[in-house]
């Protein structure tokens, strides 16, 4: 490929496919900065995430490997001794590494103890602004000293800045933070602005070394609480939100831990217009989040290093904001969390369909640096695809799993483009026809007419599970035959 280029990873928390303008999943949602990379690069179009929880995700990422073989099954568990990672590999291949924003890849090891010369080191979630803002009420306080947030606003002049017209929904025994507030300040002092600025005081250190380099950018949002400033807090109204194709959900024939998941929210209550009202702050928060994304990429071009630069823009998972009268991610094994944005600018110029995932992105920027995961990962490099050599990986199957959010569930997914089945240890199984139910409204699972669909996901599961050492496929072999 010639000279090595640079790695610009963008990486945003919780932010479901539809918000990225540049699918055209008719949604009202705009990110002009996001579809331009996109026009310049190209898109997947099926990519999914393997465990739909921040830290699983953001470590598999690191690692190439599905949650239970990293080890990080949940947002507290740390990677496994003797793991391999993308920050020491691409140290070792002679890039300068830098890390910005959140962290939450493990509680114990630090972006530089994983080979990130530059960062700020915002361990576990890390939400610098539950300490800045006097009127927030968030229930995850951060860990890391010192508040490198608080700190630049005080740099900036922006101490003392606040916030107003929180949302906590409808059940605040349970809900215990804003889903959004509006921030009182300009939009230079929101944390999406401070994660930009960050970013490009690397790529200005980065602009001076005889050295290629891999930059890891990570936004919180627009995962909740979205704290966004005007013009975005009021950029998009509730009431132009059409209600979402599965929010008709009555949870009849679903595992009953999503009946009680909606409870626990405490927005049934509410109806649609209280979903309406937090996708519209969500919203705004994904367009400052592509204004962001445009500050850098002015950047680049600023430092003369667009062209030599590769940028890919993805999330770590998904929110289901409303759908299936839902929120946020957990026990559940919906498109709206699993599916993801994944952009590549820089290599290729054609979309394309293949099921991939995300954790793929490990081996794929080890090939951009001419290198090979040291061990064998659970993927392959997508660098074929990005550039457009062969028009499809192959793949028919994908799988993913969750173990422990809101609550433990041990839970796996099988799925292709046409069929989902769903494992779940201590609940009814789930199947979902794709092409006549896209939103996954009717179970099939017990439906004699998908009895030879069923099975045949199962046995893919089932290879699934010793392939990759699952430990759930003991349990799953054992009961498999009463689904």
């Amino acid at each position: 490929m010639g000279k090595r280029k640079n790695i610009l990873l963008l990486l945003s928390d919780q932010q479901r496919l539809d918000t990225v303008s540049a699918y055209g999943m008719d949604c009202i949602c705009r990110t002009p900065h996001i579809d331009r990379l996109a026009e310049e690069g190209m898109k997947f179009r099926n990519a999914f995430c393997t465990s739909a929880i921040c830290a699983p995700s953001r470590a598999s990422v690191m690692t190439g490997l599905y949650a239970h073989r990293h080890g990080v099954i949940d947002n507290y568990t740390d990677i496994k001794e003797g793991v391999p990672l993308l920050g020491d590999c691409m140290a070792s291949a002679g890039y300068y590494c830098g890390y910005v924003g959140k962290w939450h890849v493990s509680p114990v090891k630090t972006p530089a103890e994983c080979g990130f010369e530059d960062n700020l080191p915002f361990m576990g979630y890390g939400f610098p602004g539950s300490r800045v803002f006097p009127s927030l009420k968030f229930d995850i306080p951060p860990v890391n000293t010192p508040n490198y947030y608080a700190e630049y606003l005080k740099e900036k002049g922006f101490e003392g800045v606040d916030v107003s017209h929180g949302f906590m929904g409808n059940n605040p025994a349970l809900q215990i933070q804003e889903m959004f507030c509006r921030h009182e300040g300009p939009v230079e002092s929101t944390i999406e602005y401070f994660v930009a600025q960050e970013t490009n005081r690397l790529i200005e250190k980065a602009r001076d070394k005889d050295q290629p380099f891999f930059i890891w950018s990570n936004f919180w949002g627009p995962h909740s609480p979205s704290i966004v400033p005007e013009p975005y807090y009021s950029m998009y109204r509730p009431e132009d939100i059409p209600e979402h194709p599965s929010y008709c959900e009555d949870f009849h024939d679903k595992p009953y831990g999503y009946y009680l998941t909606e409870k626990m929210w405490g927005l049934s209550d509410y109806g649609w217009k209280g979903f309406q009202e937090i996708a519209a702050r969500y919203f705004g928060h994904c367009t400052l989040i592509d204004d962001c994304v445009g500050m850098i990429v002015e950047k680049l071009k600023e430092c003369g290093l667009y062209e030599d630069t590769i940028i890919i823009y993805s999330a770590d998972h998904g929110d289901c904001m409303g759908a299936h009268r839902l929120i946020e991610k957990g026990a559940f094994t919906f498109d709206e969390i699993y599916r993801i944005p994944l952009v590549v600018k820089g290599l290729g110029t054609k979309d394309n369909e293949s099921l991939v995932l995300l954790q793929e992105l490990m081996p794929s920027i080890l090939e951009l640096a001419g290198m090979r995961p040291p061990k064998k990962v659970d993927g392959e490099s997508l660098v074929p695809l990005m550039l457009g050599e062969v028009p499809d990986n192959g793949r028919k199957y994908i799988y993913g799993e969750y173990h422990y959010h809101f609550y433990t569930a041990r839970q796996r997914m099988v799925r292709n483009l046409e069929y989902q089945f769903t494992f779940n240890e201590n609940e009814r199984g789930e199947l979902y026809d794709l092409g006549k139910d896209p939103w996954m409204l009717k179970n099939v699972c017990y439906e004699k007419e998908y009895e030879g669909i069923k099975r045949c996901l199962m046995d893919r599961m089932s290879e699934f599970m010793k392939e990759t050492e699952d430990p759930a496929g003991v349990w799953f072999e054992r009961i498999r035959e009463f689904y």
